[in-house]
């Protein structure tokens, strides 16, 4: 029996409500539906926030110390905000994973600070008493230079505030030095184990002439599985791995068969096909040159480790399965080669902010006009003077000297030109240019008998041997002083992924039905505290 005969039957039944009296029930029904869920949201949600209240917010224990999670969360807030100052919204939807990887750090600098103020309080390690005055000195002025902002230019506004509060503003620093005084002691002695840390690093010029000659960044592409540490379950993890492995299979068979296999291709095509499916399941990037330090670490050793033109993985890492094609290599020296580079002027004709299609096509007309009237003898400069759009036009149209890194299209157009010449006409984002050759910087091949050269370099190899020795110090502490969750971490971490997701689900469902609302459930950590709560 079909699907639709087993409804028409059961129905004759009475075992199956028609459409009609679904319809007429169903707003009550959802409302039923809703009551419940919020009844244990609330009771969840309740019961959460007492067992908050009773432990307190600590996110990790760290041997005897404990670090809370409204200092984890301060930390993050400080990324946030230096990260608007360069025009960048880590709490926007599309910059998730980034603020993702911020709040991971902001765990690691914390737990790397608490490791290491145990180690100094075991080994008695002191604080100099001029250096914590010169310290505190600093952080109780910045203090004040904050709460002076909060009163924008009403300088004598803020001045009366702080003589009501506190009588005077000497005062008012001396009850912010004992405020603070503790933080800037904690940052002191983990300051004191990093510079042992440093001390016991040394370089000598054999190993500078060494480093100079090995891989020094890499260039690559990869396709990711992605992972949500956070919710997805193991068994979600799983299989993703299982789908990420096939794809590697499928990659080292048609790479092997295929002598032109491209990758880029593959890769681009392989994530639009699982996202359609999945939406946000695979990423690919080309990920261009990076060195040491700037891919996570799982990622970094097997890039480097390859040989050029290989395909490996999966390789997984706190993102997810990366497979990795490796592009190509090049030496330390590389880095620190000077490029060639260019002067030059321009005259820059926009499309403006209208119609993109009419605005291209007279931008070219007038570029194509203009470029006639150079070749009739109108000089280069007239010509920036009478149509250039570019706000530069008033200073002459002048491009300091830059390199094709980040200013392709116009370093190409200048690539064949001799001194004076000027490019026909090319599209350069929203506009049409033509660049003018004024002069031209040869590349310059590094060399370690260039003393800036090789004591660039030579700290270059300390930072990142530091860097190594900190990473093993910190492995070493945790053993020494084991990291463990909080509690409350635990329980946050547990709603999320069980309960937490069920009332997600449940919501989306109710948003379907009635066709209003939202389908964002609260997380465990949004629920609203109080100070004494922190």
């Amino acid at each position: 029996m079909g699907k639709e005969s087993r409804i028409r039957q059961e129905r004759k039944e009475g075992l199956v409500e028609k459409p009609g009296t679904y319809h007429k029930d169903r707003f009550p029904v959802v409302m039923r539906v809703i009551a419940l869920v919020l009844i244990v949201a609330l009771a969840t949600w309740g019961s959460l926030f007492a067992i908050k209240s009773v432990t307190g917010t600590i996110a990790y224990q760290v041997g005897t110390g404990k670090i809370l999670q409204s200092d984890i969360t301060a930390r993050v807030q400080n990324y946030i905000d230096m990260y608007k100052q360069y025009g960048m919204d880590l709490t926007a939807a599309e910059n998730a994973s980034t603020l993702k990887s911020v709040h991971q750090d902001a765990i690691d600098s914390s737990i790397e600070q608490e490791l290491f103020i145990q180690y100094a309080k075991s080994k008695n390690m002191t604080i100099d008493p001029a250096k914590l005055k010169t310290a505190l000195d600093t952080e109780v002025e910045s203090a004040v230079a904050q709460s002076q902002q909060q009163f924008g230019t009403d300088t004598q506004g803020f001045n009366d505030a702080v003589i009501a509060q506190y009588g005077s503003l000497d005062k008012f620093k001396a009850t912010l030095r004992p405020q603070i005084q503790p933080f800037v002691e904690r940052q002191q002695l983990a300051d004191a184990v990093t510079a042992e840390i440093n001390a016991s690093v040394t370089v000598s010029d054999a190993d500078v002439r060494t480093y100079f000659a090995s891989q020094g960044r890499v260039n690559a592409d990869h396709l990711l599985i992605n992972i949500d540490a956070d919710n997805d379950s193991s068994s979600t993890i799983a299989a993703k791995k299982k789908v990420a492995q096939a794809i590697y299979d499928e990659v080292v068979k048609q790479k092997a068969e295929n002598a032109t296999f491209d990758f880029a291709k593959y890769a681009q095509e392989k994530a639009a096909e699982l996202n359609k499916k999945t939406p946000g399941y695979a990423t690919y990037e080309a990920l261009g040159f990076f060195t040491n330090g700037q891919m996570v670490k799982e990622f970094e050793t097997a890039a480097f480790a390859a040989k050029t033109g290989d395909i490996v993985g999966p390789i997984q890492t706190s993102f997810g399965f990366h497979i990795i094609h490796k592009i190509a290599q090049e030496p330390v020296s590389a880095i620190y080669d000077t490029a060639e580079t260019a002067k030059a002027a321009h005259i820059v004709l926009g499309f403006g902010t209208g119609d993109q299609t009419a605005g291209a096509k007279a931008a070219e007309t007038l570029a194509n006009k203009v470029y006639a009237e150079l070749q009739k003898g109108l000089s280069f400069k007239a010509a920036i003077t009478k149509y250039s759009t570019d706000a530069d036009a008033k200073t002459g149209g002048i491009l300091d000297y830059f390199s094709s890194v980040g200013d392709e299209t116009r370093f190409s157009a200048l690539s064949s030109l001799k001194t004076g010449q000027y490019s026909k006409p090319f599209v350069d984002g929203s506009s049409y240019e033509i660049v003018q050759l004024l002069d031209r910087k040869p590349f310059v091949k590094s060399t370690l008998s260039d003393k800036a050269t090789y004591d660039t370099v030579k700290t270059a190899l300390e930072d990142e041997r530091k860097a190594d020795a900190k990473t093993t110090m910190v492995t070493k502490l945790k053993v020494q002083f084991p990291v463990r969750e909080g509690q409350w971490s635990r329980i946050t971490r547990w709603y999320s992924r069980g309960i937490g997701k069920v009332f997600g689900a449940i919501g989306r469902w109710v948003v379907k039905a009635t066709g209003k609302g939202t389908t964002t459930t609260p997380a465990a950590t949004d629920v609203p505290t109080t100070p004494s709560a922190q």
